[in-house]
């Protein structure tokens, strides 16, 4: 995409950008899972929370000073929806192998980007945040990068528009000129009282999660905050840093560094900022009716008022509801009162001590080659619709405990069961026994439908062996 003269900015020839696409969004759900989290969800408009982020920051910084930190099973997803908004970026995805908070996935972006100069310039920036005004936005930046070049760790401060309790906030210290203060001090999510009188008081900002610093400044900082994880830094010639990921701790960059160092400025935030953390700020931000209500999809609203009512999975009927969340998906529905919408974490929780899948996946599933959609399943079987694209080809693999039977319902297969190829087209069908090495690819230039179903003792999806696969996966089991 071409962008705007925005990008010839003083700071751009000295600056990396870190974007963070991980996290699960469970303040979300059920829209967002496990494996589809909100900053990968269109939550309004055209674009991705992600790609909104890349968009803005190729305003700013080029291609290759742009890395994108991701979990492993999002990685394919992510580098096809940055692809799509430049294709530079499709080899600046980095993949954390499991969630170690943002203090190692900066560690991680930083590693491809301290050899060439401590000296530089990084900003942080999450993906699942919206930013509005780009002009001042990344005049913004540009200050910051004055105070990160004399030595601060910056974060940018938004003044705050009612008393949130689900943000934190940063205690404004001496005025350091242009916009910028000194800070005496961070709070995380206080209670309504105290965020009432920040509001009232005048000396709090919102936290906006975003950070510049200089390279050499902030790995001086880990290594006196954190001793451990400088270590494991340190190590990473010998033993590469995502080798050693699950040994090292679960720690946040605030926690972790910017709640121990004394010279820290915030820039006030010129640009409009939200984060789409709850489902109260969807109904905050969302363009309401004559009675209040946020309304999207097939949804039938009958006396209702001041709710969001969201469905994306046959038709959501509400009658005479008021102050209320209510979000369908196919598989499954959230009531919640508007009061209480930080609750849904507990949800989350609660689902995901209980073992369901519903924290996991939607009944859709993407894939590097395509998505499979889960339509039905029971004891014993599970039957489901496989969609791969043209030209994609999934991995040469085995099942311990399910047999398989593929029906085309549109476009070509090629199928191949212990190494004896064959041509599958419309209505024809094979046997996959159990314990045979399989593969199914589409030579076609149209996409490739099947219905698959399974059956057998054990149905999950770690019950995979994979032989060759041309997306990396071998010994993985997603």
């Amino acid at each position: 995409m071409d962008k705007p003269d925005a990008v010839k900015v003083e700071f751009a020839e000295e600056c990396h950008a870190i974007i963070l696409a991980g996290g699960s969004g469970t303040r979300l759900w059920p829209l967002s899972r496990n494996l589809l989290p909100k900053q990968l969800l269109v939550l309004g408009g055209e674009l991705t929370l992600l790609q909104q982020t890349v968009a803005r920051v190729l305003e700013a910084f080029e291609p290759s000073r742009i890395w994108v930190v991701t979990n492993e099973e999002h990685v394919f997803e992510v580098r096809k929806q940055i692809t799509a908004m430049d294709p530079g970026l499709e080899s600046q995805v980095l993949a954390e192998p499991l969630g170690r908070n943002t203090l190692p996935a900066i560690m991680l972006g930083l590693d491809r980007v301290a050899g060439d100069n401590l000296n530089a310039l990084a900003a942080v920036f999450p993906s699942d945040h919206l930013i509005g005004g780009s002009e001042a936005w990344t005049g913004d930046l540009e200050r910051a990068s004055r105070l990160a070049a004399d030595g601060h760790f910056v974060t940018f401060g938004v003044e705050p528009r009612h008393p949130e309790t689900g943000y934190g906030y940063i205690t404004l210290g001496e005025d350091l000129g242009e916009g910028a203060s000194a800070v005496d001090g961070f709070v995380e999510k206080p209670d309504l009282k105290t965020a009432e009188g920040f509001v009232k008081g005048g000396r709090h900002l919102w936290n906006s999660g975003m950070f510049l610093f200089r390279i050499k400044d902030f790995l001086t900082q880990v290594a006196k905050c954190q001793p451990e994880l400088w270590e494991w830094w340190m190590a990473r010639d010998e033993v590469p840093l995502v080798q050693a990921y699950r040994e090292i701790p679960n720690i946040s960059v605030d926690y972790g560094v910017v709640e121990k160092i004394d010279n820290i400025a915030v820039v006030r935030a010129g640009f409009r900022w939200d984060d789409l953390g709850s489902w109260e700020a969807m109904y905050r931000l969302g363009e309401k009716d004559s009675n209040g209500n946020v309304i999207q999809g097939d949804v039938l609203a009958l006396d209702c008022r001041n709710s969001l009512l969201i469905s994306e999975g046959g038709k959501l009927a509400a009658v005479g509801v008021e102050d209320m969340i209510m979000v369908q998906t196919r598989d499954a529905t959230l009531a919640c009162p508007m009061p209480r919408v930080q609750m849904v974490r507990d949800v989350v929780e609660t689902l995901r001590a209980q073992g369901s899948q519903l924290v996991e996946s939607h009944p859709t599933v993407h894939r590097p080659w395509g998505n499979y959609t889960v339509l039905e399943e029971g004891p014993h079987y599970k039957i489901k619709r496989i969609q791969v694209v043209p030209g994609a080809r999934l991995s040469s693999q085995m099942h311990h405990h399910r047999s398989e039977h593929w029906v085309v319902v549109d476009g070509t297969a090629e199928v191949e069961v212990d190494n004896e190829p064959r041509i599958l087209v419309e209505n024809q069908s094979v046997d996959i026994p159990k314990a045979s090495q399989h593969r199914l690819a589409n030579p076609g230039k149209v996409l490739l439908n099947i219905i698959e179903i399974q059956s057998g003792p054990y149905l999950e999806e770690d019950d995979i062996v994979r032989f060759d696969d041309e997306y990396g996966r071998v010994g993985k089991t997603s």
